[in-house]
């Protein structure tokens, strides 16, 4: 006897997708790498949404040429070749269910927490892809996170529950041909080599097993006042702290001792998080206000540290765990005419910092963002930046966008990173090398 099965045809499929170019050059301030390529990438990317009834099906993902050979994976997000050329990146894939009160969502995702503009302070549940860091904007770097998230729903309120079995870390730029790459491993420090990993198969990453799982719930609120949210994590942060462990370095040949050489290490650290943010809307006028509290987060020791401890016999540690609050206020004001201007101010400190960590005890900066429409908004304007209020160091962005037609946009982008006075690097001055500027062109369909 055959079994029949029944077949379940959606009540509407979309597709939709773009193409991406875009190529980018240092500037004459970016020292090491003026008048080099900084960026040289095609992305396809294509989302398909399913619909039947109350439930949908969402797949987001992307095909990356790139000229500079720069892609790397983190040994989950992409698989990339061996030369780094080449990506193909899932970014989303759940099913989406809601019904009357309850709602759930299973599969790879990306959450939005907060009210930050492309800054993380509670944004903490999808780790990001560094190695695009300089081709792509806050948004668009995040990984999707393999998540259940339940909710539960009402009107004026909802509360979202996540369990994420899987550790998912950020991918890293270890690809020889990514600009990035000697940034975060130089060839030598103080005349000595780093061995630095290749591949995520070189860090220390968390165990695949149930006690390893993140944790995390937000509860929103949304009133004529104001919306309020409140925010809990408990997982790991998605960055590796470096260990620098010495190691010997002979002459095979000559079997003479020529020195030390720097191996490279990567663990990651468990990391706790509570938050809270409000939007309050005031005519044209919506106030933001962020928060959150890291207890007992863990911060990277500095190298210096680690060799006297490896000289003196000591235990090489990699982080020491300090109490973390981090702070924003913003404003976002919508003038008549098409304006729309944002400006924030951010605080970081570290209480009971010590000097043997990599950061700073205290950073603080202010940014700034104006955008405009013109020409029966064909072309759009948009200028950014941000300065270090501790160094004086800074960034700015200046974008061109002109719709060439409804599907088409070209765009011209410019980005300087400025030391602060008397040379310090600050927040931004160490980014210098990748000032750049960039042709874009996109096509939507």
């Amino acid at each position: 006897m055959l079994a029949s099965t029944p077949s379940i045809n959606a009540q509407e499929t979309v597709f939709l997708g773009s193409l991406t170019s875009q190529v980018g050059v240092g500037l004459p301030n970016a020292h090491h790498n003026k008048g080099d390529y900084l960026l040289g990438q095609t992305v396809f990317d294509g989302t398909i949404k399913s619909y039947l009834d109350e439930a949908m099906v969402y797949v987001n993902g992307q095909i990356v040429h790139d000229a500079l050979g720069g892609q790397s994976t983190n040994g989950q997000s992409a698989f990339v070749a061996d030369d780094g050329t080449f990506a193909l990146k899932l970014r989303e894939a759940y099913i989406d269910w809601k019904g009357e009160m309850l709602a759930l969502r299973v599969g790879r995702q990306i959450v939005s927490w907060g009210k930050a503009d492309d800054i993380q302070i509670t944004d903490v549940l999808n780790p990001r892809d560094e190695a695009n860091a300089i081709a792509a904007d806050y948004n668009e770097s995040k990984l999707g996170i393999d998540a259940v998230r339940l909710s539960l729903l009402t009107d004026k309120t909802q509360v979202d529950v996540y369990w994420i079995p899987f550790f998912t870390p950020s991918i890293l730029p270890l690809a020889k041909g990514n600009p990035l790459h000697s940034h975060l491993f130089p060839e030598k420090y103080e005349d000595v080599k780093i061995n630095a990993p290749e591949r995520y198969d070189d860090f220390e990453l968390p165990e695949k097993k149930l006690s390893k799982s993140e944790f995390a719930l937000r509860a929103s609120a949304y009133t004529s006042v104001a919306d309020l949210s409140v925010y809990g994590f408990y997982g790991w942060d998605d960055t590796p702290f470096v260990r620098y462990s010495p190691s010997a370095a002979y002459d095979d040949d000559e079997n003479e001792f020529p020195g030390y050489s720097i191996d490279v290490f990567g663990e990651y650290k468990r990391m706790y998080m509570i938050g809270a943010d409000a939007a309050i809307p005031a005519g044209d006028f919506v106030f933001r206000l962020e928060g959150a509290y890291f207890p007992k987060r863990h911060f990277q020791t500095d190298v210096n540290t680690q060799f006297y401890q490896y000289i003196h016999d000591e235990k090489t540690s990699a982080s020491k765990r300090k109490n973390q609050v981090l702070g924003l206020a913003g404003l976002d004001w919508t003038p008549s005419g098409g304006w729309v201007i944002t400006a924030q101010y951010i605080a970081d400190a570290v209480i009971d910092s010590d000097s043997d960590l990599e950061r700073k005890k205290f950073v603080h900066q202010a940014t700034l963002s104006i955008e405009k429409s013109i020409l029966n908004e064909t072309l759009t304007i948009m200028g950014s930046g941000a300065l270090d209020l501790w160094d004086f160091s800074s960034v700015g962005e200046l974008e061109l966008d002109y719709k060439l037609t409804d599907a088409i946009t070209l765009s011209l982008i410019g980005d300087l990173y400025l030391e602060g006075p008397d040379g310090k690097d600050g927040l931004y001055g160490e980014y210098r090398d990748y000032s750049r500027i960039t042709f874009k062109g996109k096509m939507s369909f």
